[in-house]
Order: structure tokens, then sequence, then C-alpha cells
């Protein structure tokens, strides 16, 4: 969902009400650290790492095919 200003909640927001697995987060310190911030969604009452798992730029793929069980 590309917006010139994004709200995170609202893109939130979105991703719940389409029902998205998974968030993929990049700013400026995954960036300089060569990492992704992955946030498994299940929901706004599900409990669990609220930060989400960093994931190697380079292997953020095969990470998403992986939990969508396509290897």
């Amino acid at each position: 969902m590309y917006k010139e200003r994004p709200k995170l909640q609202k893109q939130f927001e979105v991703v719940d009400k389409e029902q998205v697995p998974f968030a993929v987060i990049i700013g400026p310190d995954e960036l300089k650290e060569g990492f992704i911030r992955v946030k498994e969604q299940k929901g706004k009452d599900a409990s669990g790492n609220s930060d989400g798992e960093k994931v190697k730029r380079d292997e953020l793929v095969s990470w998403l095919k992986q939990r969508l069980g396509r290897d």
C-alpha cells in the first residue's frame, strides 16, 4: 500500500482487514543493518513477538516461502 506519507496504524488496519499474513517493515535502522523486520499478523488480540523477526535482506523471499509452506 503506497502512500507518500504513510501512517503506520492505517497500514496495519488494512493488513488486518485484508488478512495479510505478514507485514514487511523496512526502516532506516533495518536498512543500515542489512535486515528487514517481518511481523506475522495474527489479529489484534494475538500474543507473541510484537517486534517481529529480523531477516537478512537477501534471505527474505526464501524465509517467506518457508513460512507460507511453499518451499
